[in-house]
């Protein structure tokens, strides 16, 4: 996907979920921008336009609304120090190079077909 068509995906994911913004587009565009100062286009692109969309409605809310013009990479960063949790981290990468192992041994396979279920004891 190219940073044109999700910006396109989350403009349209906005106008759902708020149809009473006259023009998401722009609001899209600021929070994208700020994005791209942190983020790189791969890393940007590896999140789901929905993703975005609400990302782009948190940013402006609780930041260029306030006058408060914090980058979305701090935003991030500020999710990421919140969440880390060891154990969580352990499975997650774990998964991670179950995922990575088989796609190397499997490299016409698009998305790997194996994970991890975290038992429940």
């Amino acid at each position: 996907m190219k940073l044109e068509k999700l910006r396109d995906q989350a403009t349209t994911c906005i106008r759902l979920l708020v149809p009473q913004l006259e023009d998401a587009s722009i609001m899209v565009d600021e929070c994208l921008a700020s994005a791209e100062k942190s983020f790189s286009s791969e890393f940007i692109l590896s999140l789901s336009p929905q993703a975005w969309a609400k990302i782009t409605i948190i940013y402006h809310k609780h930041f260029l609304d306030t006058g408060s013009d914090v980058p979305v990479g701090e935003m991030v960063a500020e999710v990421v120090r919140d969440s880390i949790e060891i154990k969580r981290i352990d499975f997650l990468t774990q998964s991670l190079a179950v995922k990575w192992q088989y796609q190397q041994e499997r490299p016409e396979c698009e998305r790997a077909v194996l994970s991890l279920v975290k038992s429940k004891r």
